[in-house]
Parts: C-alpha cells; structure tokens; sequence
C-alpha cells in the first residue's frame, strides 16, 4: 500500500502511473487517491491539467477553487466534479487547500467529443448505457454535483477494496465502479429533465409577463398562476434569473423598451405607457438605472 504521510501535512493514499501499487490489476484506473491536508500545499501538478481519462473528485471536507476549462468553481464537502478527457481541470493558483479530497481517474477505451463513450471490456455496462452517459457527460460543459453525499460511498468502497486486496476484489472493485456510473446516469438524466422543466418555467413567466407589460403584477398572483406560493415563486425566479421577481419583471420592461426606441415609431410616454411605467420620469429614471444612459441619449 502507497500510504503518505510526511511532514508537509498530507496524509493518504495515491496511486498513480508511477507508482501504481493495486491498479496494476485494475489497468484502467489511472489513478485513485484519498489525501487528506492539514497544511496548505503549493503543487504545480494540480493546476489545470488534461488527464487521459474521466477524472471525479469527490469533497469530504474544505473548500477548493477549482477551474473547469474556463468555468470557475467552486467544490464544497460532499460535492462531485466529473471531467471528461478533454476538459482541462484543477486549481488556478496550484493550490491545494486545508481539506480532504478524493480522486479517481478512468481511462475509457473511447471517448472525445466526437466518438461515444466505451469503457472497454471489462465492464458489463451496456453499449446503449454507455453511450448515453456519455453524451450527457459531453453535452454538460460542466459537471458539479451538489449535496452528493450518495456518491461517498463509491469512495469508501474503492478505497478498501483496493488496499485490502482480497480474493476478487478486481470484480469487486469493477461493480463498484459500474454502480457509480449507474447513479451518475440517473442523475445525469433527473438534471436534464429538471433544466427542461426550469426553461420552460421561465419561458412561460416571460410570455405571460410580455404579453401585458402595463398590468401592476402582484407576485401572489403570479406565484398561484403557476401553482407555487409567494416563497418558493420568489425563489425559483431568483435562482434560475438571478433577479427577484420584481426586478426580472423590469428587466422584461425595459428589454420591450429598448425595441421600441430602436423601431423610432414611438414617443418616449408611449414606450412609457406601453412598458407599464408610471410616467415618463419614472420611465427615464428606471431606464438609466439598469442601462447606464437616459433613454433619450441611447436612442440617438
């Protein structure tokens, strides 16, 4: 066993191409690895790299700014990242944080942007299975999964299996592996369905909202129009546009504004009346507010 524990704060397990310990029975897991840090670590390995294969990291505990291709993000305890072979990953600054992570890297027999997953023969994994796991990998530029205390388990597993070495534990090590994968479809596929769910949402909100821009909407109303309360309406608004509900609604005003001042068919108290706003100062200062300029000056 690759146990590490030195003076620099880091205590675990890592294996890897050099020093491959258990993977040599199990070829195509690159690496696997369960440090935990008690320093801060400046490595120049762990900044953003490609890794031959399908790298997971899984957070038991800290914090770490992470970087996939040009998307930063940030991995909290019980956060799951997957990267796909292509996608350079890592920390910004190559550092490692106080914390403990979990890695594991697969190497896929194929696998790129153009050619579906196949994770070789040593998996049961239908072929249609994998495939569509691995469009949903490829579709998602970035893959972080919140609150996936489900997934800590995996890491446990592997980890013992791959320490102790026991008779059949390159089978064990293998379904524990395509379990994995079976709940990261499953949730691949609910998150899929809830994003549909979620622009469908806003879509609606937003024909509903334009077609009557000069109506007062009052947010009770709203909300029981799409069967939710006031609390969780003003939530999901929030979560998915980053604007409460009020300030998405302006926002929809004002982008009906900016059409009307770019046909030139309209006075500014017609763009005003027509968009819902009180009056043409109120229109103007609202205007100003959210685009930096009087309405007046962003038609000329």
């Amino acid at each position: 066993m690759s146990a590490i524990n030195n003076k620099e704060g880091n205590q675990g397990i890592w294996w890897h191409p050099e020093n491959l310990g258990p993977l040599k029975s199990v070829p195509y897991i690159k690496q696997f690895g369960s440090m935990k840090f008690s320093k801060v670590r400046m490595d120049e390995n762990m900044r953003p790299h490609l890794n031959d294969g399908i790298e997971i990291h899984f957070v038991k505990s800290g914090k770490y700014k992470w970087v996939v291709d040009n998307t930063e993000v940030e991995l909290l305890p019980d956060n799951l990242s997957v990267t796909t072979p292509w996608q350079l990953n890592g920390s910004p600054e190559g550092k490692m944080d106080i914390g403990h992570i979990n890695w594991i890297v697969i190497k896929p027999e194929e696998f790129s942007v153009d050619t579906p997953l196949n994770l070789g023969k040593w998996t049961k994994l239908s072929k249609k299975f994998q495939e569509n796991l691995g469009s949903m990998m490829t579709s998602e530029n970035v893959i972080v999964i919140e609150k996936a205390k489900v997934f800590k388990k995996y890491f446990i597993e592997l980890e013992k299996e791959l320490k102790n070495q026991e008779k059949g534990f390159k089978t064990m090590v293998g379904n524990i592996i395509e379990n994995f994968f079976i709940d990261l479809n499953r949730y691949l596929s609910l998150r899929e369905q809830q994003i549909s769910e979620e622009d469908n949402f806003i879509e609606r909100l937003t024909q509903v909202v334009n077609k009557d821009l000069n109506k007062k909407w009052i947010i009770e109303d709203l909300a029981t129009l799409f069967g939710m309360g006031k609390t969780k309406f003003t939530y999901e608004v929030k979560k998915l546009t980053g604007y409460p509900p009020n300030s998405f609604i302006i926002n929809l005003k004002i982008e009906k504004a900016i059409e009307m001042i770019k046909a030139s068919n309209y006075s500014m108290s017609d763009i005003a009346f027509a968009c819902g706003f009180s009056s043409v100062q109120h229109f103007s200062s609202t205007f100003s507010q959210r685009i930096g300029v009087s309405p007046a000056n962003y038609q000329k």
